[in-house]
């Protein structure tokens, strides 16, 4: 509906507005964009009709016609996403080698190799010395469904931005600019290449993990070579480069971006190194309580205590699983608005260079700069607070521990609270209008405190103790009436 490029706006030099700007000045391109994109969609639908019922799904598993679908969909995407992205073979060289790297690490896994390769590619990647089943393989396993949420939305965000880019199109050929261009390429050359090389790496990035978690086969094969967790943080790190450069177009208002960026990998760094000298200060403290006391508890104390801790141990995990759930899902999701908003900023962008203003530049930037300040800075702090929380749950280090769940839990506060105040300031341009937006944020910060404040157990006492009495005062009111 809305191809690489744009379309034209008027029916002169022989075209017809309306028409797409790329089918006239790059016809190969843009049918390779069309049939690849056409195929893509379609076998998406024949997938979803496929899943409607459970006794053609079996027999669709049983033939891999489910399993061909999927590559048509992922190849198609990645086809349309080389055709579309760029206009040139020069630029698109990179997106064709990311393809191939893919398409080859999917073969040697699926079809047959010779033990000769096979001896030879494991010890390169060193995953024939690595167990199978290993308790971060399972944890893993078991988050399939997150990866993959993340994945699809992952590609999807960076797939629309790398066919259209911020800053849109060229419309016309005039003042030497070539319709159906990027504006962002032209006016910014140098942030534009960084942003196309970080968007397409994360775009191939989330393709590959869903070509593995997809798999049984592939995600073994991924999980004992690292390929899986390579893939993921190419993807994480990849989205926060694309928003850095992308969202912004002078290195004054990358800079704070790029301060928090630092600012998260420095604290997951730190995180893992404390915990892991944490980790093994307590079991050395723990051996040495054991060697020191020698006197056992008897077998029906060690019984009793062995069944009670196990069945503590097993509702704290369930509940700290269901928070990891709901973080994950708020997270991801916050990841998607936020990254797009970054780059599609509310207002759209100047179309040309008149006035004293730029193509390609955030209209609101020059209309309203604190309401466009405080847009900016909000939706950049709750894009880097939903990316800490991902991290956080994806890093198997830092998040089966307890701790780690606080610090989630206020990343998750900080990432609503920017939304809240991103929407507040760009969803509308006047005060007057503004108002019942920011009312609502008030309330939402009141009750996200009062929320806070009654999880603690001494206030949560004293609200029920003074609840109590003005229920029995309220009563006795009422009696003597």
């Amino acid at each position: 509906m809305n191809p690489p490029g744009g379309f034209w706006t008027d029916n002169s030099d022989g075209h017809i507005a309306g028409d797409p700007i790329l089918e006239a000045i790059s016809p190969k391109r843009y049918k390779i964009f069309f049939y690849c994109n056409a195929t893509a969609f379609v076998a998406s639908l024949a997938i979803i009709i496929i899943l409607q019922s459970q006794l053609i799904t079996i027999h669709a598993m049983r033939r891999h016609v489910l399993q061909t679908a999927m590559t048509l969909v992922l190849f198609g995407l990645m086809g349309a996403y080389v055709a579309g992205s760029s206009r040139k073979f020069s630029t698109s060289i990179y997106v064709f080698i990311l393809v191939l790297l893919v398409f080859a690490y999917v073969v040697l896994h699926t079809l047959y190799v010779p033990p000769i390769i096979k001896i030879w590619w494991e010890s390169i990647i060193g995953a024939s010395s690595r167990p199978t089943d290993t308790p971060e393989d399972k944890d893993l396993r078991k988050r399939r469904k997150f990866l993959i949420l993340l994945a699809i939305l992952a590609a999807s965000i960076t797939y629309q931005t790398g066919i259209s880019p911020p800053g849109g199109f060229w419309t016309d050929k005039e003042n030497g600019h070539r319709a159906g261009y990027s504006v962002f390429r032209d006016e910014f050359r140098e942030r534009y290449r960084v942003f196309f090389y970080f968007n397409a790496t994360a775009f191939m990035a989330s393709l590959a993990v869903i070509l593995l978690l997809v798999s049984k086969r592939l995600c073994d094969k991924g999980l004992k070579c690292y390929a899986l967790r390579a893939c993921v943080l190419a993807d994480l790190i990849s989205l926060i480069g694309a928003f850095a450069t992308g969202s912004c177009r002078k290195v004054s208002t990358s800079f704070y971006i790029i301060l928090v960026v630092l600012a998260v990998f420095v604290y997951v760094i730190m995180q893992v190194l404390l915990l892991k000298f944490a980790k093994e200060k307590v079991n050395c403290s723990l051996l040495g309580l054991m060697f020191k006391f020698k006197a056992k508890p008897s077998e029906h104390q060690d019984s009793l205590t062995n069944h009670t801790t196990s069945t503590s141990d097993t509702d704290s995990k369930r509940t700290e699983h269901k928070w990891r759930k709901d973080l994950m899902l708020i997270g991801t999701l916050a990841i998607t608005v936020t990254y797009q908003a970054g780059l599609l900023p509310p207002g759209g962008v100047w179309p040309d260079d008149k006035d004293g203003h730029f193509a390609g530049d955030p209209i609101l930037h020059d209309t309203n700069l604190t309401r466009y300040k405080v847009f900016f800075y909000c939706n950049a702090t709750a894009f880097m607070a939903s990316m800490v929380m991902v991290i956080l749950l994806l890093n198997n280090t830092i998040s089966k521990y307890k701790r780690s769940l606080f610090a989630m839990k206020t990343a998750m506060i900080l990432d609503l609270l920017g939304l809240l105040g991103a929407y507040a300031a760009g969803s509308c341009r006047k005060l007057k209008t503004s108002a019942y937006i920011f009312a609502l944020v008030i309330a939402v910060i009141i009750y996200i405190v009062i929320h806070v404040l009654l999880s603690f157990d001494k206030v949560a006492r004293l609200v029920k103790e003074k609840g109590e009495k003005w229920v029995q005062c309220l009563k006795r009111c009422f009696s003597c009436n």
